[in-house]
C-alpha cells in the first residue's frame, strides 16, 4: 500500500538523516512515489510526522501488543514482574529503532512547538493506557515510577550512541545491557518487597 510504504521510507529516512535532514523530497525519492502524494495523503511534513507516530511505526503498536498479551487483574507479585519486562522489552526495542531515537531527540530540541507538543501528548496516552490497566502498585503512584524508568531508559539509549560508557556500563556490549536488564528487574522486584511490607504494617495497626 502507497501510504504504509511512505510511512516506512519515513523511518528510513529519520534514521540514516536525523529528523532535521530529513524532508518531503528525500522520503518521496525513498518510497518512488511524487511528492504530491504525500501532500495529498498527509497535507505536508507536519501531517507526515505526525501520520508516522499516530500509525505505530514509534511505540504505540508495541504498547498495545503488550497490553493484548498481559493477564487480566493480575496479581502484585505479576505486576512486578510484568513491569520488568515491559521496561526491559522497551529499552530492547527503543535501541534497534533509530528512526525513534531520532524523532526523540528531535522533540527534546523543538519541545515548544505546536507539533512536538502533540506527539508528547499522543506518547503520553499510549503509556497512561498501559498504565491504567497493569498499573505497577496503584495505590504509590505508578505515573511518576513509569516516568522515571521510561525517562531512564530513553536516556540510556540516547546517550550509549555518543559515549561508550557510563560508570563501569559499556553501552557498546551485550554484556552492559544484560546488566542494565538486572537492575530493572531488581528495582522492580524491591520495591514490590518494600510495598508489601508497608501494606502489611498498616493492616497491623489498624
Amino acid at each position: 500500500m502507497t501510504m504504509e510504504r511512505i510511512l516506512r521510507a519515513m523511518g528510513e529516512v529519520m534514521a540514516e538523516r536525523g529528523t532535521e535532514k530529513a524532508g518531503i523530497n528525500a522520503v518521496a525519492e525513498r518510497a518512488d512515489v511524487n511528492k504530491v502524494l504525500i501532500y495529498r495523503y498527509f497535507g505536508g511534513w507536519n501531517g507526515l510526522l505526525e501520520a508516522y507516530v499516530q500509525r505505530g511505526f514509534f511505540l504505540s503498536i508495541f504498547n498495545e501488543k503488550f497490553l493484548e498479551a498481559a493477564p487480566e487483574a493480575p496479581s502484585s507479585e505479576t505486576r512486578s514482574r510484568l513491569w520488568s519486562d515491559y521496561t526491559i522489552q522497551f529499552m530492547q526495542e527503543f535501541r534497534t529503532r533509530k528512526s525513534s531515537q531520532e524523532l526523540i531527540r528531535w522533540e527534546m530540541t523543538h519541545g515548544e512547538t505546536e507539533l512536538a507538543q502533540r506527539l508528547a501528548s499522543f506518547r503520553n496516552e499510549s503509556f497512561k493506557s498501559l498504565i491504567n490497566k497493569i498499573a505497577p502498585f496503584s495505590d504509590y503512584d505508578p505515573m511518576a515510577i513509569t516516568s522515571l524508568m521510561v525517562s531512564a531508559v530513553t536516556h540510556m539509549v540516547l546517550l550509549s550512541s555518543q559515549n561508550e560508557k557510563i560508570l563501569d556500563i559499556d553501552l557498546h556490549t551485550d554484556e552492559g545491557w544484560a546488566r542494565l536488564e538486572t537492575a530493572i528487574r531488581r528495582i522492580y522486584a524491591g520495591l514490590n518487597i518494600a510495598l508489601e511490607r508497608e501494606n502489611s504494617k498498616k493492616l497491623s495497626e489498624a
